[in-house]
């Protein structure tokens, strides 16, 4: 069996947190692995295949258009984005225990069996944290699912979190081999629907 950590704390915003966005576990290529660290730093949404932050960046910024390319972010420059957005983001699974032959697979579908299994630990979260996630809006990067709703369900249940605030989760569609752009008009016109006060 081989064991998966996603060593990122949540990132809670300096100042003041407009909204959340959940995930499952960070990539695949940042994970630590049976204790084996990556060799470069890493980040949320690290994988060259989602495209996270050029969504984001779209989303956030009115005045990027189609033709315009975003940004390719550093570390310090994702922080500081989030920061300057009030963008908090938090990653549900600590830890998951699966067998040899998915050591390298990057899909949710692994953390799903190993839910089933009793092999999933889930990440533990501040007063602070457990208070914004009670009074703003939270989005999901991926459309809901069974899989997901077990994720949910086991992170609220391991943090004492009332079940009812799962009211307050919106799921988008997966920024993972998309168009940018577009994903980001879904992603807005669904923000909208969800809360008035996203900007």
């Amino acid at each position: 069996m081989i064991k998966h950590e996603d060593p990122l704390k949540s990132f809670i915003p300096t100042k003041n947190t407009k909204f959340i966005i959940f995930g499952t576990m960070v990539a695949i290529n940042a994970r630590i692995i049976d204790g084996i660290h990556p060799k470069e730093d890493f980040f949320y949404y690290n994988n060259n295949r989602n495209h996270f932050w050029r969504v984001l960046q779209y989303l956030m910024n009115p005045k990027l258009n189609k033709q315009d390319s975003p940004e390719k972010f550093t570390i310090e420059q994702k922080k500081e984005f989030l920061n300057k957005h009030g963008i908090a983001i938090i990653n549900l699974v600590k830890e998951a225990i699966v067998s040899n032959k998915d050591k390298l697979d990057p899909s949710d579908t692994v953390l799903f069996d190993a839910y089933k299994k009793n092999n999933i630990r889930f990440k533990k979260i501040n007063s602070k944290t457990k208070e914004l996630i009670k009074t703003k809006p939270i989005f999901f990067t991926c459309r809901k699912k069974k899989g997901i709703d077990l994720l949910v369900d086991g992170f609220f249940q391991s943090n004492q979190l009332d079940p009812k605030i799962k009211n307050n989760i919106w799921y988008w569609p997966t920024p993972t081999r998309c168009n940018p752009y577009d994903r980001s008009t879904i992603w807005k016109n669904e923000m909208k629907l969800h809360t008035k006060n996203y900007l």
